[in-house]
């Protein structure tokens, strides 16, 4: 405890400021995705239509990314931090006390959404330029682990607010994680020094043909990641009768989990190198495939819902390739960007075509077709190269 007193005190007052924002903006993130369904339903009463069709706005701000920060590029990136900072606070103040109707919501959670899709890249941009030489997987999972903290904070004050304020629950949740998004924006103000001074090159877009395993990576992981935000929790609720009490613990589980796990595989990754990394991700993808669609043992259904959770971690070893991979620096925050847009115009269009594969097979045929994107995403590992001698990191 002490030595990490003494790391804390010996550190960069701008990544201090950074960490310290990151975890006011996860508290955010956590009362939102704790919250957010049960608000919808009670606020509005929607159908499973409309919640159907309210992903597609949702997730429009991922698709944008690419001219979000193409937009911002003449400012530099600790810029855009404060900027998803205050985003994210109006966004979620206005659901909180300017959502009278349903469409009023939908302009406030583009706002909030779009705040949360961009810090996607300052995270990894910020988290690349706070980095030493060796330990840039070590330190995006520093970040990411102090994000699932935060979430579990975020968890616990809606769980607060559920058993004091009643009915007003949401109000009192969303005016609190407006609060924390906010402070997140004065501490991101104070990196005065935070990585670079200048712009990354003033680039607002970049296509490279050598870039072109990252992109394949990205279009993987957004098919891979709707599958399971989508459907491994609708099979739990619907087939095995999961209820909210349940979902909360796995949510809450794997939050906790990740605070260790995230760290341990940003270290791993610097260690043994982003390929053997990818092939791991999706030999263990193909086991949660094969348990989705085989296993009715509820134990181990919760097991690989928790472990899928833990493995969008790979979003750490994508970008360490890249850093490693590029071709000038001012290429990696336009990339990481490119690369949101990418995964999200996947995703957008994977809960369409995975519900019609469930509703003419049944959802196990959803997870078969699952296990195809792990065999891709084991076959796009294998391309990656590893410029290590051979065994080293071994």
């Amino acid at each position: 405890m002490n030595n990490l007193r003494a790391r804390w005190r010996d550190a960069d007052p701008a990544f201090k400021a950074f960490l310290l924002g990151v975890f006011f903006l996860g508290i955010n993130a956590g009362v939102i995705s704790s919250a957010f369904n049960n608000y919808l339903n009670d606020s509005f009463s929607l159908t499973s239509k409309q919640r159907g069709f309210l992903e597609f706005p949702r997730e429009l701000p991922g698709f944008l990314v690419i001219f979000m920060t193409g937009l911002l590029a003449a400012l530099p990136v600790r810029h855009w931090a404060v900027i998803t900072g205050l985003l994210t606070a109006v966004g979620v103040a206005g659901l909180a006390f300017l959502s009278p109707g349903y469409n009023s919501m939908l302009v406030w959670m583009l706002l909030w959404s779009a705040g949360s899709h961009l810090f996607m890249t300052v995270e990894s941009v910020m988290g690349l330029r706070f980095a030493k030489a060796g330990g840039h997987g070590r330190r995006l999972g520093q970040i990411s682990g102090m994000t699932n903290f935060a979430a579990i904070a975020g968890a616990g004050l809606v769980w607060l607010f559920a058993s004091l304020a009643g009915p007003a629950v949401y109000k009192w949740s969303f005016a609190v994680a407006a609060a924390a998004a906010l402070a997140s924006a004065a501490l991101f103000a104070r990196m005065k020094k935070g990585g670079e001074e200048t712009a990354p090159g003033g680039r607002r877009f970049v296509f490279r043909w050598r870039y072109k395993w990252y992109y394949l990576l990205n279009i993987l992981f957004g098919a891979r990641k709707q599958i399971f935000l989508t459907f491994a929790p609708w099979v739990l609720v619907t087939q095995y009768g999961a209820s909210p009490a349940v979902m909360a613990a796995l949510a809450l589980a794997a939050a906790a989990a990740g605070v260790v796990f995230r760290q341990a595989f940003g270290a791993l990754t610097d260690r043994i190198g982003e390929r053997r990394m990818f092939m791991g991700d999706a030999v263990i993808l193909l086991f949660i495939c094969a348990g989705f669609a085989f296993s009715t043992f509820r134990p181990v259904l919760y097991f690989f819902f928790i472990l899928d959770n833990l493995m969008f971690a790979t979003r750490i070893a994508r970008t360490t390739y890249l850093n490693r991979i590029a071709e000038e620096k001012s290429h990696i925050a336009p990339t990481i960007s490119f690369g949101v847009t990418i995964d999200h115009a996947v995703s957008m269009t994977i809960p369409a075509a995975g519900g019609l594969l469930w509703a003419a097979y049944g959802y196990k045929s959803v997870f078969l077709a699952a296990s195809l994107l792990a065999v891709a995403g084991f076959f796009a590992a294998l391309a990656v190269d590893d410029p290590r001698p051979a065994g080293e990191g071994a």
